[in-house]
């Protein structure tokens, strides 16, 4: 009978295990609940209820988020709002119902990419050497450590940044885009088109109509989306680089906005020799 109780307790304990992930179970309160059930003048109705209890603890852990292991990764789905998971490198996310990510087993190793769809929201661990890289249907984004929320399907990218910087990578048309916090972008796969939002400012990018739009844009930003969108390289002078600009441009090209801007602000942009 004692060995019978023991197998119980060892089963019920392997259950839990089984299911368990950081931060969704407390595993310290989990044990002092496990100790008073194993305790010797505990009698066998209360070991079985033990197990019981475990099956249930362990139901409940897997309610919120689904997760499947392979030979190639994890892949998680959320089955309610705010499910919450811990993935191997430390950082920390909180899933929307709907929502799906997935990485692979080198995962916190070699690399620190994941993929991903939905609503989640992500508080990335510091790694200088590993970047944590998030890829979308429409767009990569790539942090050090930060924290920030992606909303994302096969037609669009909403990024939102809390804290940190992040640097966020439309598919088409490329622009690396350094986004810190306050900051918003928006990204249309259908129009190739980028709103970005700061505190103060925004941009917008299409990339089908081949216009831009800039308010109170700083030039350090006009130049980096210049350099980008016509594959040119865009320089000014330093002391330059603060000031802002606001205008928009249809089916113009790198030369007429270079020259626009320089007559309307005064300044020294410059389309580098031999960039095209």
């Amino acid at each position: 009978m004692e060995n019978q109780s023991r197998h119980n307790i060892d089963e019920g304990i392997r259950f839990v295990a089984r299911y368990y992930k950081p931060n969704v179970f407390d595993s310290r309160k989990g044990w002092g609940k496990i100790q008073k059930y194993i305790a010797p003048e505990r009698n066998i109705l209360a070991m079985r209820m033990l197990y019981g209890t475990a099956a249930a603890v362990a139901l409940l852990l897997v309610v919120s988020v689904f997760y499947f292991t392979s030979n190639t990764g994890t892949r998680l789905v959320a089955k309610a709002d705010n499910a919450s998971y811990v993935l191997p490198d430390s950082s920390r996310i909180g899933m929307q119902q709907g929502a799906k990510l997935k990485y692979g087993k080198n995962f916190g190793k070699a690399e620190r990419r994941v993929s991903m769809s939905g609503e989640i929201s992500f508080a990335v661990a510091r790694n200088e050497a590993l970047p944590f890289v998030v890829s979308t249907p429409g767009a990569e984004i790539r942090v050090l450590g930060t924290e920030f929320t992606v909303l994302a399907d096969d037609a669009e990218t909403r990024l939102g940044v809390v804290s940190g910087t992040v640097q966020f990578t439309p598919e088409s048309p490329v622009i690396p885009l350094l986004c810190t916090a306050g900051m918003t972008v928006h990204y249309t796969s259908v129009t190739e088109t980028v709103k970005v939002v700061s505190p103060g400012s925004s941009m917008e990018i299409n990339g089908k109509d081949r216009s831009l739009v800039f308010n109170n844009t700083q030039l350090k930003d006009v130049a980096l989306v210049l350099s980008h969108f016509y594959n040119v390289q865009v320089e000014l002078p330093e002391e330059e680089s603060t000031l802002t600009f606001t205008s928009s441009f249809a089916q113009k090209n790198s030369i007429e906005i270079v020259d626009i801007i320089n007559l309307t602000l005064d300044t020294h942009l410059i389309i580098k020799k031999g960039s095209n």
